[in-house]
């Protein structure tokens, strides 16, 4: 599996665990918080899942301004890159 196919999975594993999504509308253009009802503590929690599983550093302040789950995706992959390019 590639790098953006493995995020893509746990991002949306863990909007489904923490909101009442339908799995079949989920995509990367879904509004984070008009489409999928997540709150800014959810979303920073999912910043700090994240973090834990792939070893990225995600300030909070950022990751509350993201507002699909492709925002969450590219910054996730950005961070990801940048820190193997270190």
């Amino acid at each position: 599996m590639s790098l953006r196919t493995d995020l893509y999975a746990d991002i949306t594993e863990f909007l489904l665990a923490k909101c009442d999504a339908d799995p079949d509308e989920l995509s990367a253009d879904s509004d984070l918080y008009h489409d999928i009802g997540i709150d800014s503590l959810d979303l920073i929690a999912m910043g700090q899942s994240l973090q834990g599983a792939y070893g990225i550093s995600m300030d909070d302040e950022r990751i509350g301004s993201l507002r699909t789950v492709g925002d969450v995706l590219e910054f996730a992959v950005s961070k990801i890159e940048t820190k193997a390019t270190a």
